[in-house]
């Protein structure tokens, strides 16, 4: 992947921005003007969600939807072994369980990130509990409306 920078080096030697102001004490609603940058910490996301929200429906959800799929990535696994030689079960057995975790990694947290924008008292506890990190997104790289 190219990225087009232009004659100027610097942008390219430019360390990354950091955020400079954490908003952990405010709480975010959808008519802010402002972008916004959410990073999600998905252990303590985790603890948090099978902690306070295991009662709703989304959550046993998606937890009976991936399951479903880690058992049936088990028994192809098992099938394959069975099946085909060592080398190519495994070769194809390490990356489908690795994109497994990865997608219910990045499930958890999209589920996570709409609780705590849906309840005031979930993100209070999500941000003191450093699960959710809320930030001013000062990245300029997309292209912005004009005002």
């Amino acid at each position: 992947m190219l990225i087009n920078m232009g004659n100027n080096l610097s942008n390219f030697l430019r360390l990354p921005k950091v955020p400079t102001r954490t908003l952990r004490s405010k709480y975010v609603s959808s008519n802010e003007t402002r972008p916004l940058g959410y990073l999600v910490s998905t252990p303590k996301a985790l603890r948090i969600l099978f902690t306070h929200k295991i009662r709703d429906a989304r959550v046993q959800h998606l937890l009976a939807q991936w399951a479903c799929i880690l058992l049936a990535l088990i028994a192809a696994g098992i099938c394959g072994f069975f099946l085909v030689p060592t080398f190519w079960a495994v070769g194809a057995f390490a990356p489908a369980i690795f994109l497994f975790a990865l997608f219910l990694w990045i499930g958890a947290g999209d589920l996570f990130l709409k609780f705590a924008l849906e309840d005031k008292g979930f993100f209070e506890m999500a941000t003191k509990s450093h699960a959710l990190s809320v930030f001013e997104d000062q990245d300029q790289s997309l292209p912005q409306p004009a005002c």
